[in-house]
């Protein structure tokens, strides 16, 4: 099973004027937490286990493409910058099941 949707992070919220001044950066934790609700979401329970989360580009603020594959005992994570290539995965993960 796949969850597939568009997380938006609001460029006019807040945290972005501290997190960094003039080039404003999504933090990695709301990254996370983004996943973590798209799953509470679909009804998967909660108790998990955060792994190799990996950050290949600084996200700035806006809409990013995710995907969660669903398998038996963890969830791949991605979150995708579109290009008029291809969808790139800028960030990558592991959420397992207690």
């Amino acid at each position: 099973m796949n969850i597939k949707g568009i997380f938006y992070f609001d460029p006019s919220d807040r945290i972005y004027a501290e997190h960094f001044p003039g080039n404003p950066v999504v933090p990695g934790s709301l990254i996370i937490h983004a996943f973590l609700k798209a799953l509470k979401k679909e009804g998967c329970s909660k108790g998990y286990i955060i792994e190799n989360f990996r950050f290949k580009e600084f996200i700035s603020p806006g809409e990013y493409n995710f995907d969660i594959e669903i398998c038996k005992d963890q969830m791949k994570c991605r979150l995708f910058r579109s290009s008029s290539d291809a969808m790139k995965p800028v960030v990558t993960g592991i959420i397992r099941k207690r």
